[in-house]
């Protein structure tokens, strides 16, 4: 790893245009949230029926390890800047990628649920630390004009996880679970591998980069509460989806497993769709537009059974999982400006791993009391359409005016 700062300055002059540094550092963000999120978290979803049926946990135990792994995340994102602080980003980075890593190979030994216990946390842990200073990091490298793309880079490597999983652990778990673990622990090495060979260290970060972001006005409050909301909605799907198709609704794992490559897939399209439409029309009015859609995505599944609603759920999934992740992003920028994204961005990682970690925690208890699955999604339905509210531009600008 080269640690050798890549950019001169801090001006957009100086900043890396060529093709070439573009690209790569495209790929260093895709490869950090393909890892970090992608395989070392999301990829879980599609293995939870596999370890249930194979006696490695019971339903219940599964919803609580991701409940673990979430709380892993929390920790990673509140302890990430101070990561940042004391070491090199790229030295901090790799060895975060490294520990989810090392963590997939270890829960590939069936030593039951409380061995999972730590190495879950530490694969979730890993993923906060990564995502709180690898997307900054790479985005300083940047002219402002280049941010949509590494941005998408970025959010593409969580919906290419999700497809590479669907599509991989079903033809895995025939080896058994052990064997997935395995396939993804191996992916994860060699990308860890290529972001180490790959990085540069970024310039520093001026003293003056928060100074925007100490004091959160209405607007930036509303939003912060509706990414807590989102986290909810994505704890849902990413932990019960395909269980509830495979086991609950008796699709069987190849279609669960289909399903949630079809979500994947949906997701490696959405930053494009939509940094299209919020160049357009403000991000503000196409999050609030998103969430209600996914907010109706999430409610399908309580009231029918049917094949191709089952599958626009997934693929409405997809746009959750990346698309309103991207807007949020960008609401972000619009709110705090430049100067104040950063404070802001880290504010709603926190609230976002407090959401899923408390979510999933919630929704499992709910599980265990209930034995179904669609009161969880009812759920996520009623936060995303409650975000989508607290998210309309029009309150926005009125409690900023007031503010």
């Amino acid at each position: 790893m080269n640690d050798d700062p890549a950019v001169p300055g801090a001006g957009d002059s100086a900043l890396a245009t060529d093709r070439r540094t573009v690209w790569r550092l495209a790929f260093l963000g895709l490869a950090g949230s393909l890892v970090g999120n992608g395989l070392a978290r999301f990829a879980y979803t599609p293995l939870v029926p596999v370890l249930v049926e194979e006696g490695w946990m019971t339903t219940a135990e599964a919803g609580y390890l991701g409940a673990f792994n979430y709380a892993g995340y929390f920790v990673g994102a509140l302890t990430g800047l101070w990561v940042g602080r004391r070491m090199k980003i790229g030295h901090a980075a790799v060895s975060s990628l490294a520990l989810c890593a090392v963590s997939l190979f270890l829960v590939a030994i069936e030593w039951g649920f409380w061995w999972m216990v730590p190495w879950r946390f530490l694969a979730g842990y890993g993923a906060g630390v990564v995502m709180v200073l690898v997307p900054p990091s790479i985005l300083r490298q940047l002219p402002s004009e280049r941010w949509g793309f590494a941005t998408a880079g970025v959010s593409a490597g969580i919906g290419l996880g999700i497809a590479i999983s669907g599509t991989l652990i079903p033809q895995l778990a025939r080896l058994g679970a052990s064997a997935s673990w395995l396939g993804l622990a191996i992916a994860s090495l060699a990308l860890t591998i290529a972001m180490h060979r790959l990085w540069r260290e970024p310039p520093p970060i001026p003293r003056t980069a928060d100074a925007g972001a100490r004091r959160l006005h209405l607007p930036a409050v509303f939003l912060c509460t509706a990414y807590g909301l989102y986290a909810v909605a994505i704890a849902a799907y990413s932990i019960f989806w395909v269980d509830f198709l495979a086991r609950e609704l008796g699709l069987g794992l190849a279609v669960g497993g289909f399903h949630w490559t079809v979500l994947g897939s949906c997701a490696l399209g959405a930053p494009l769709l939509a940094g299209w439409l919020a160049t357009r029309h403000g991000f503000g009015a196409v999050l609030s537009l998103l969430l209600v859609a996914t907010g109706i995505g999430a409610l399908l599944p309580v009231f029918t059974d049917a094949g191709p609603l089952l599958y626009l759920s997934s693929a409405l999934g997809g746009l959750l999982f990346v698309g309103v992740m991207t807007l949020f992003s960008g609401r972000t920028a619009e709110i705090a400006g430049r100067e104040g994204q950063q404070k802001l961005w880290w504010i709603m990682t926190l609230l976002f791993a407090i959401g899923q970690s408390g979510g999933s925690w919630g929704l499992s208890v709910l599980y265990d009391a209930t034995l179904a699955y669609r009161p969880l999604f009812a759920i996520a339905g009623a936060a995303l359409l409650l975000g989508a509210i607290l998210t309309l531009p029009p309150l926005a600008r009125s409690r900023a005016a007031r503010a």
